[in-house]
């Protein structure tokens, strides 16, 4: 993912896409249109070729897909008419006769510089490369141990797996004495050296085989992790990946929540500690009463009239796109909110139907508004941030299941709202 992309960039095309990605042919022919021109792509070259490509499509056997594939191309001809240098990171241009009977265009902006130049004629679209770009490479190992367990994690992006439980077989304290002790004591010793060989045998087939691991943070009680990590346990490929060492009070799957609790500067440029960091200022000044926080649409909304909000935190679950469908028959009229996600299904119920008030079969949806899209240009208009917060955390379950997925810190104090 790039660096520079903000989190609502990142949404914004990832919804794309899944919208895009939902697409087929009208008629089930090769007649959509992927264009992929990086920065530095002659517009003029890929004109001339896009001419030769209409040209040829007129000889197509089937007259129904030539036509579909020239109405697509000369659709982008007349769009690239208007383009005369490309954005930095280049253009992908998905065009053609879609399920809705309709030629549809769909421009994006890639977060990531393109790589490849590309032109493909297909039954669907390709959306490869661009998620490819979105997919978050980067990956860390998480891992607590003491004497008794070890416990292990996969942190990717905004998304946390826990992978793995281990149990030792070292026995608790006793109340013998003597010889007895002592012996009990280098039994125990040797199954304690024991477990951290496991542990670490253990930690060597989870981690050793992921692409892209960055770096590994071990977490524990201080005397088992400095033992385990200073002592001849650990693969020297794993060793060089630590990044750092953590005190940790728990064990287990709750010993990994706090080790990433405790992990902040360790991980300060991972997503997922930075989504709940953001949830936790909001929280942090809800409980002290600063009146630094709005949150409700009613308020926050107020609060982006004002320009009193900085920071806008937005739930990815609250993806909701107004809709007018309407029949040019009887004006009959209706407004209904779809998930982003269903919007492709919704939209060819609507074809499929005929309208409720004169039974005909032109319904169509003639005007629709993404909430959080609208939310986004109103952001940009006065300068505040905005964050899209995943459910992946226990914070980021708290924004939208609490507070209705969306809530605004604030640059200055409104009492009266």
């Amino acid at each position: 993912m790039s660096q520079t992309a903000s989190s609502f960039e990142n949404y914004k095309i990832k919804q794309s896409l899944e919208r895009i990605e939902r697409k087929r042919s009208h008629t089930g022919a090769t007649s959509l249109v992927s264009l992929y021109m990086p920065h530095g792509t002659s517009i003029p070259d890929v004109t001339q070729q896009l001419v030769n490509e209409r040209g040829t499509a007129a000889n197509i056997k089937s007259k129904a897909t030539g036509k579909a594939v020239i109405a697509a191309l000369s659709s982008i001809l007349n769009r690239l008419k208007q383009v005369r240098t490309l954005p930095d990171n280049g253009l992908v241009i998905f065009c053609g006769i879609t399920q809705t009977g309709k030629v549809e265009y769909f421009p994006i902006r890639p977060v990531q510089p393109l790589t490849r130049k590309m032109y493909v004629c297909d039954t669907r679209f390709h959306t490869e490369h661009l998620r490819d770009q979105l997919e978050v490479k980067e990956q860390f190992g998480l891992m607590v141990v003491d004497r008794e367990s070890a416990a292990y994690a996969l942190l990717r992006g905004n998304h946390m797996t826990f992978l793995r439980k281990l149990h030792s077989f070292v026995p608790g304290k006793h109340g013998k004495g003597g010889q007895s002790q002592r012996r009990i004591q280098r039994g125990t010793e040797i199954l304690a050296k024991d477990h951290l060989r496991r542990a670490g045998e253990t930690a060597s087939e989870l981690f050793l085989e992921i692409p892209d691991l960055k770096g590994i943070v071990v977490g524990g009680p201080s005397l088992a992790k400095e033992n385990f990590v200073r002592g001849d346990f650990i693969d020297f490929r794993l060793r060089d990946k630590i990044m750092g060492t953590v005190d940790t009070g728990y064990t287990g799957e709750q010993g990994i929540r706090e080790l990433m609790e405790k992990s902040t500067e360790i991980l300060k440029d991972v997503r997922y500690l930075e989504e709940k960091k953001l949830v936790q200022t909001f929280l942090s000044e809800l409980g002290k009463d600063t009146g630094l926080v709005a949150y409700g649409h009613k308020e926050v909304m107020k609060a982006m009239e004002l320009v009193a909000v900085k920071t806008l935190l937005i739930s990815e679950e609250l993806d909701v796109i107004q809709t007018k469908v309407v029949c040019p028959q009887c004006n009959y009229e209706k407004q209904e909110a779809v998930k982003a996600r269903n919007f492709v299904e919704f939209e060819e119920e609507i074809i499929k139907s005929n309208c409720p008030e004169c039974g005909s079969s032109k319904l169509s949806i003639d005007d629709t508004q993404d909430f959080v899209e609208e939310l986004g240009n109103r952001s940009a208009e006065t300068g505040a941030l905005i964050e899209i917060i995943s459910i992946d955390t226990e914070e980021g379950v708290i924004l939208f299941k609490s507070f209705g997925g969306l809530v605004a810190i604030l640059r200055y104090p409104i009492r009266e709202m």
